[in-house]
Parts: C-alpha cells; sequence; structure tokens
C-alpha cells in the first residue's frame, strides 16, 4: 500500500530452490590458468636452466669442502750427466741438490676423488703422470726437483709453472702454456711456452726463447748468442756485456734491448712495418756483432745503458 513500510519476513524453512532478487556483487569463480605459447616456452627454457643453477651451487659448495692432498716422492735417474723428466700436469721448481741422482718431491691436489699417479723410467727419460678423475677443482702436481751438480737439465710440463734456478749444466724447458722462469745457468738455455710469460736472468749460455704470445723480460745477460720469438708479446732484453748475435722476432710487441755503455758499433737491422724505431747504440754495416729485429708492428728500441 502507499505510503506503508515494506517489511522483510525471516526464512524459517529449508530452502528448496535459487534465492531471486539478491544484489549482484561483480564477482566470478577464478577460471584456470590460459596457457600461452609464451607461457609454455618460459617453462620449458626457465625450469631446466633453475634446477641446473641450483645443482651446479650443490655441487660447487661439496668440491669447495672436499679438497684433499697427499705427498710423493719419486728418484729421477741421471744418465751421462742428463737429467729428462716430465711432467703431466703440474707446477714444478727445480734448483741444485746433492747426490748423483735426481730427487722430485710434493703434493698432489685434488677434489672428491684421489687422482691415480704414475712413473715410469725409459732411455728417454723419466714420466711422471697424474690421472684426474674429474676436470672440477684442483687437480694437480706441485713440485720440487733437486738436480744433481754439473747436471744438464731437459724438463717439460703439460700447461704448469716453471721456475729454475742456479742448475749447473745445459737447460730445455718446455710448457705447455705456464710462465718460466730461469736464473743463474751457466749453460746454454733453451725455453719454449704455448702462451706463458718467459722471465730470465744471470745467463751466460747461448740463448734460444720462444713464447706463443707471452711476453720474453731478461737481464743481466752476458750470452753471446740470443734468438726471441715472443709470437706477439713484447721482448725486453738487457745486457751487462756485448752480444755478438741478436735475433728477434716479436709479431705486434714492442722490442726494448738495452746494451751496455761504450759497446761497440753493431750492425743493425730493423723492420717494424709500423711501429717507431729509436736506436742509441753505434751502427756499422760491416760491423762484426748483428743485430737483426722484426717486430710485426710494434716499436723497436735500441739503447745503450746510461
Amino acid at each position: 500500500m502507499n505510503g506503508d513500510t515494506a517489511m522483510t519476513l525471516p526464512i524459517t524453512g529449508p530452502i528448496t530452490g535459487p534465492i531471486t532478487g539478491l544484489p549482484a556483487t561483480g564477482l566470478s569463480a577464478p577460471g584456470r590458468l590460459r596457457m600461452t605459447p609464451a607461457r609454455v616456452l618460459t617453462l620449458v627454457i626457465g625450469v631446466p636452466l633453475v634446477l641446473a643453477l641450483i645443482g651446479w651451487t650443490g655441487f660447487g659448495v661439496v668440491t669447495e669442502f672436499s679438497q684433499a692432498s697427499f705427498p710423493v716422492s719419486y728418484a729421477i735417474p741421471v744418465n751421462h750427466g742428463q737429467l729428462v723428466a716430465s711432467i703431466a700436469d703440474g707446477n714444478l721448481t727445480a734448483r741444485p741438490g746433492p747426490g748423483n741422482t735426481g730427487r722430485l718431491t710434493g703434493n698432489v691436489q685434488y677434489t672428491l676423488i684421489r687422482p691415480a699417479m704414475s712413473a715410469s723410467t725409459t732411455a728417454s727419460g723419466t714420466t711422471i703422470g697424474v690421472n684426474c678423475h674429474i676436470q672440477v677443482g684442483n687437480c694437480g702436481l706441485n713440485a720440487t726437483l733437486l738436480v744433481p751438480g754439473h747436471t744438464s737439465v731437459t724438463l717439460s710440463t703439460g700447461g704448469g709453472d716453471m721456475t729454475v734456478s742456479g742448475t749447473g749444466g745445459n737447460v730445455s724447458l718446455s710448457s705447455a702454456g705456464g710462465d718460466v722462469a730461469l736464473s743463474q745457468v751457466p749453460g746454454s738455455a733453451s725455453v719454449s711456452t704455448g702462451g706463458g710469460d718467459l722471465t730470465a736472468s744471470i745467463l751466460a749460455g747461448r740463448l734460444t726463447f720462444q713464447t706463443e704470445g707471452g711476453d720474453v723480460s731478461a737481464d743481466t745477460l752476458t750470452a753471446p748468442y740470443l734468438y726471441a720469438d715472443s709470437g706477439g708479446g713484447d721482448v725486453s732484453l738487457v745486457f751487462t756485456r756485448p752480444p755478438g748475435y741478436l735475433d728477434i722476432m716479436s709479431d705486434g710487441g714492442n722490442v726494448t734491448v738495452v746494451l751496455p755503455h761504450g759497446s761497440p758499433a753493431y750492425d743493425v737491422v730493423t723492420t717494424t712495418d709500423g711501429g717507431n724505431l729509436a736506436t742509441g747504440v753505434p751502427t756499422s754495416s760491416s760491423a762484426s756483432d748483428k743485430i737483426t729485429i722484426n717486430s710485426g708492428g710494434g716499436d723497436i728500441s735500441v739503447t745503450e745503458a746510461s
């Protein structure tokens, strides 16, 4: 009726049908997420990457706390005044030692699985092998070789660093990629490295230096003959006695040669291929002492010590 107030009666019985007349709220039941091609691609790529990252991180933690080492010792024979040794993988330091037989001692570092060691001696020399079962973490030999007096040495490593000092005979050193340092050797020296740097000092014999891109740096030299090929690295040589013959090649690196003050005239032949040239020594095409330098594009400097 007009003017009367509408009354709502309570529901007292069971509801047997749908309730009508209720106000709409604008809410709807959530639907299933639609898998678009982009979402599928993200799952296909992302899930394996995340799982791999988790696994690798966990493995890294395990290897960090699973490093160990054990000692080794080997006798290295000397035949006719010559000691020849090869190490498959590791760093090597050689210095003078007592007796008539060489002695190699050191520690083998490894991660998780202990590597197998091998040692064999033939007429051509002694080979020390390190068989690393997994190429993760540290695995290799850090060794010191004691060389008897008046013994020439031929040493090689599969890529580790090498340091040789004070041995009494000729030296031949080869590293597949590590740095090589040589000092205080009276005899001839031949050194090659497959990419590492070469440093030398206090050498008096015939010298041959080769690197495949590493720098060559030598000082306090009294050698009469030197051949150096850096493969692209810089070459720096300081002589305290005038050399009779120098032949230096650097495929792009700079070459610096410092000769003693008051040196005689040299027959100097240089090729810079674009680099700068500075010559501060007496020169003569008829001189008996020869200096030949090819920098392949780097600068060349030949001067006297002040």
